[in-house]
Parts: structure tokens; sequence; C-alpha cells
């Protein structure tokens, strides 16, 4: 065969082979395009866990307070009902070596001349005294609270907080909620990206919220972290972000 008549033929053939060459390597060009896209791809979750739990750590705070125009009087006042309301807390089980007794303060008020202007005279005078407890027997001190409206109809003239209601293990359940809301992260990324058609890749960031403490069945969140002290019965709430990478089929 002569050398023209082999050069036509191989120019036959890559005439023939060109078209099917372009298509196979833009085909293959494509393809690596869209693997590079897809790997650079994530997908951001957020997981949550909820756990239900009782205060188990109670403060009061309460105070006595009298106003007499005779110093000596209000005084006598505050010492009488003070043996009352310790009187009271020792019935709910607090004794006197538990109760936490503030100073006594006083204050007096001026009386007022007829322009509204402040005189030398005293009106009365205002003498107070606080008393606090803390214990873990949570119900002791709910019942003592709910109970100081009797002392009030009693005749003692009583300035009260409300109770505080703490749950002290908080940093006990952290890593169990952290665990549990990563877990529910990642099944909530697997049906995300499952919907899709991809295949969930491998973690690429993970960050920690804040953990709330809220009322039982309360909705109630805050960007800083919520700490309910209000309520017997709570729910302590975990956030985390996660990204993952995204895979395909």
């Amino acid at each position: 065969m002569s050398n023209s008549r082999i050069n036509l033929f191989w120019l036959i053939i890559f005439t023939l082979t060109l078209p099917i060459a372009v298509v196979f390597s833009t085909h293959l060009a494509r393809k690596s395009f869209e693997r590079v896209k897809l790997d650079e791809q994530t997908v951001y979750v957020k997981g949550y866990a909820e756990l239900p739990i009782t205060s188990d750590r109670a403060e009061w705070a309460t105070q006595i307070v009298e106003r007499n125009a005779d110093l000596t009087q209000a005084y006598a006042a505050l010492e009488r009902n003070r043996l009352t309301l310790l009187q009271y807390l020792a019935s709910h089980g607090f004794d006197q070596n538990v109760v936490a007794l503030g100073p006594v303060g006083i204050s007096e008020l001026r009386k007022r001349d007829a322009k509204g202007n402040t005189t030398n005279d005293v009106e009365y005078f205002v003498v107070r005294q606080r008393f606090s407890i803390a214990s873990n027997n949570v119900q002791s001190i709910a019942k003592a609270a709910r109970g100081a409206g009797d002392l009030i109809s009693g005749g003692i003239n009583l300035d009260s907080d409300s109770p505080q209601y703490l749950y002290t293990k908080l940093d006990e359940k952290k890593l169990e909620m952290l665990e549990q809301a990563t877990g529910n992260a990642r099944e909530r990324a697997i049906r995300l990206v499952g919907g899709s058609g991809e295949n969930l890749g491998p973690l690429r960031s993970a960050s920690q919220g804040v953990f709330q403490i809220t009322p039982a069945f309360s909705n109630e969140v805050s960007g800083g972290g919520y700490n309910d002290t209000s309520s017997l019965d709570k729910v302590i709430k975990a956030v985390v972000t996660i990204e993952y990478a995204i895979r395909e089929q």
C-alpha cells in the first residue's frame, strides 16, 4: 500500500472518530467539573435535644417592714414579728440556724410643708430586716412561700420575694445533651440530603449554641441563654449547628 493510501486511511479514521472523542472528552470534563463543585457543597443543619427536669434547690427571701412615728415602737414591732416569722419557718422545717438574717435597717420619712418642700420633722420611721433560706428541700420552701399570705393577714408587714427554683446538675447533663443534639442534627442532614438524591459527606464544622432552661411547655428562648428560676418543673434545651459535606451518589 502506498504512503498516500495509508495517509488517506488514517485521515478517514481520524475524521470519523473525532466527533466521538470530542463528545467523550467533553463528558469527562463536565463530570469532573460537577464532581469538583459537588465536593465544595455543604449543608448546615441545627440539632436539638430536650430534657425535662425538676428543680433540686430553692431560695426564698422576705423582709419584715415596720413603720411608726416612734422609733422604739417600730423596733419593738419588728422584734415581735421576727419571732413569729422564725416560728413559722421552723414549722416548715427551717430552724433558726439555717435562716440567714440581714442587719436591721432604719430609714425615716420627713414631713412636707404646704408647698411640698421637705421639712426637718420626721413623719415616721421605717425599720426593716431581711430573712432568707436556701435548701434542697424544694417543696418545703415552696409551701412556706405560698403560706406567707397567712402571716400578712395576721398583721405582719412582709415584703416577700418570689421563690427562686434552681437546677444544680446542668453540667452533668451537658455532654449527654450535646451528643443527643448532634445525633439529631445528623439525622436531619441525612433526610435533607437524601431527599435531593445525594449522600451525606464528612463533618466539616460544629458549633454549640447556648443552653436554655425554660418552664415546662414554654417556647421562650433567648439568644444569650434563658435560665428560668420561677418554675419547679423545667426543660433543658440544647442546640448545635453542624456543617456536613455533600457527596455524589
